[in-house]
């Protein structure tokens, strides 16, 4: 008789509200939603706070939502009764569904939402859930609940260590990831050592903006994801530079939560949009062939001149062999460059062209050389040389083939401080692609270069009808040695930024240029006004040539001081990381570079290598849109 009066006492505690809510809330049905059951368990846990577990069970073909549902639906939340206020919710990797057009990110089937509790443990939970959940038609249900956090339960314990398991990580994926925007799209670019898969990219939405679609492109360790934005219906989405992104990148089982910036977009080689090889084998063809008509090389090209002149009998042999053995320098030179490329690209140093000219000890060398090759032709070595030297030296200025090797190798380094047509795109291509697509395209440059050198090898009879050997040679002579030293004292001019904090402006520019950065551009759009950008270095001659004959206009100079104009400049003459990756955000591997933004030009205009006067003045009368 005890016995049973000790069952039914049982059975009614189990029965009282404080008993049943110390377990869970059981799964709970809505008569307005029989698609649906939710089921809300908690403990207290040993760090002494509560740990909420939310599980979701959905027929099929039901779906509910993440955090940031996408173009449609809502995401589950709690209207929390006293004493408790807020909870911290950790959401496991969604889904993404697309239904005409619409996409979303949620989950179906079932699903576990872990949470915690912050301050003390309450004796009791309550609140209401508000579910929204989703087929042919949408249904928003409200499921009122009430439990007691239980001490010790190990079931609960496993189940909110596996829900927690499926919550992306900080870290463990990317090894690098950093997004922009231009032009309505969003550009989000993560590597990964290990390669991607199936990879998988979550987006939290702002307020006043909406992401379509990601499509995805994988380029050996990199992804590349570009998503579309609008404002949510037929408009374009608002620039959104300088805003932080959330974001979740899952690929093959692991997950990263992620913040970054939104600065400019980088540029994606996206399907259809890339250029084909041969088109860049194409232009760095042309552009090689450009740098011979840079000022660069004209102090060698003169020498080279030089050197066919000074010979009294001029025979088509020799001249067609010291052109050849020149081409045989440049070619080798551009070889040695795209190897300097590829340990720099190897040891994860930064890559780009004419970057060696912000090696302290590389400028002295050329500098020493440059001296050298000007004493030569000043005639300061034929009384101070041994006879052996001295008819070494005058066999390399005839039919010694040495010094017409070391000839195209010197009009090779002289080249790379300079910009030309073509060659940006080319080199911007062969640093990020494959290492043999590289030597491909460096071969490509050299080729391009030693064309005007090869049409005399194939034909001497062009060197052949310049004037005959006089007196006139050696004024020639003075003339070339003035235009190596005047190469020699530039490269000098050089070496003091390297030991000061920065460089001279020119005496002649007006501008007021501000420091350069992604944040200036952000907060002149802002105000609505218009940006011009210089990045530019103190051994980049292009950037010299612009300067002179386009930036110390007086009318561009005009231009530049308006009140709505913002004049940013980056200074490329030392290594610069922060530059450096300015410059990679926008797919350029070198200087000059210079571009436009505006309120008409949110996403900036980039200009052309070699400015001019119209170019200028014309990308910035473009940015000023209708809201000047």
């Amino acid at each position: 008789m005890l016995s049973l009066f000790r069952q039914a006492l049982f059975c009614l505690l189990l029965l009282w509200p404080p008993f049943s809510w110390a377990q869970e809330t059981g799964w709970l049905h809505s008569t307005e939603n029989n698609h649906a059951s939710v089921r809300l368990r908690a403990d207290a846990s040993p760090q002494g706070e509560s740990r909420v577990l939310l599980d979701v069970k959905l027929e099929e073909g039901w779906k509910t939502y993440w955090r940031s549902p996408g173009d449609g639906g809502v995401a589950p939340t709690i209207s929390w009764h006293e004493p408790v206020r807020a909870a911290d919710w950790f959401w496991p990797v969604p889904q993404r569904f697309d239904v005409a057009g619409i996409t979303t990110q949620g989950y179906h089937n079932q699903v576990s939402i872990p949470m915690t509790l912050s301050g003390d443990v309450p004796k009791k939970i309550a609140g209401v859930l508000t579910l929204s959940t989703c087929k042919d038609v949408c249904l928003l249900t409200d499921f009122p609940f009430e439990i007691t956090p239980n001490k010790g339960d190990e079931t609960f314990a496993h189940d909110y260590a596996q829900a927690m398991g499926k919550v992306p990580r900080p870290d463990g994926l990317t090894d690098n990831l950093i997004a922009g925007y231009r032009n309505a799209e969003l550009v989000v670019q993560a590597t990964r050592a290990a390669g991607w898969q199936k990879p998988e990219l979550f987006l939290d939405m702002p307020e006043d903006a909406s992401f379509g679609k990601p499509k995805y492109r994988i380029d050996g360790e990199t992804l590349w994801a570009t998503i579309p934005v609008s404002d949510g219906w037929d408009g374009a989405g608002p620039d959104l530079r300088g805003r932080d992104l959330s974001l979740v990148i899952a690929d093959n089982g692991i997950a990263q939560q992620s913040s970054v910036t939104i600065n400019e977009a980088p540029i994606a080689p996206e399907s259809g949009k890339a250029i084909a090889f041969w088109q860049v084998l194409l232009l760095a063809l042309l552009g090689g062939f450009i740098l011979n008509l840079m000022p660069c090389v004209l102090p060698v090209l003169g020498m080279k001149l030089g050197s066919v002149l000074l010979v009294e009998k001029q025979e088509r042999r020799v001249i067609r062999q010291q052109f050849l053995a020149s081409v045989a320098g440049i070619l080798v030179s551009f070889m040695a460059l795209a190897l300097l490329m590829t340990v720099l690209r190897l040891t994860n140093h930064a890559v780009g062209w004419g970057i060696q000219f912000q090696n302290v000890w590389f400028i002295g060398f050329m500098a020493l050389v440059m001296v050298v090759f000007s004493a030569n032709l000043f005639g300061l070595f034929e009384f101070r040389l041994s006879s052996n030297m001295t008819t070494k030296l005058a066999t390399q200025g005839g039919r010694g083939m040495s010094g017409h090797f070391w000839q195209g190798a010197l009009a090779t380094l002289l080249a790379t401080p300079c910009s030309a047509p073509f060659l940006g795109t080319a080199v911007a291509v062969a640093l990020g692609s494959s290492l043999p697509t590289l030597w491909g395209i460096f071969l490509a440059l050299g080729v391009g270069m030693s064309l005007p050198w090869l049409l005399i090898a194939i034909r001497p009879s062009l060197a052949l009808r310049l004037p005959r050997p006089g007196r006139w040679m050696h004024w020639l002579r003075r003339i070339l040695a003035v235009m190596m030293l005047g190469s020699a004292l530039w490269l000098v001019s050089l070496l003091p930024v390297h030991f000061s904090a920065s460089a001279v402006a020119p005496a002649n520019e007006n501008i007021a240029w501000q420091p350069l950065s992604e944040q200036a551009i952000v907060d002149a759009l802002a105000q609505n006004k218009r940006v011009f950008i210089d990045v530019t270095a103190d051994w980049c001659i292009t950037c010299k040539l612009n300067k002179l004959n386009v930036l110390s206009r007086d009318d561009v100079q005009a231009t530049l001081q308006a009140p709505d104009v913002v004049a940013l400049r980056g200074d490329w003459t030392l290594p610069s990381k922060e530059i450096t990756e300015f410059l990679k955000l926008r797919g350029q591997v070198g200087v000059p570079f210079n571009q436009v933004y505006g309120p008409n030009i949110p996403a900036g205009k980039p200009l052309p290598t070699l400015l001019t006067r119209d170019s200028v003045l014309n990308a910035l009368n473009d940015a000023k849109g209708t809201k000047q």
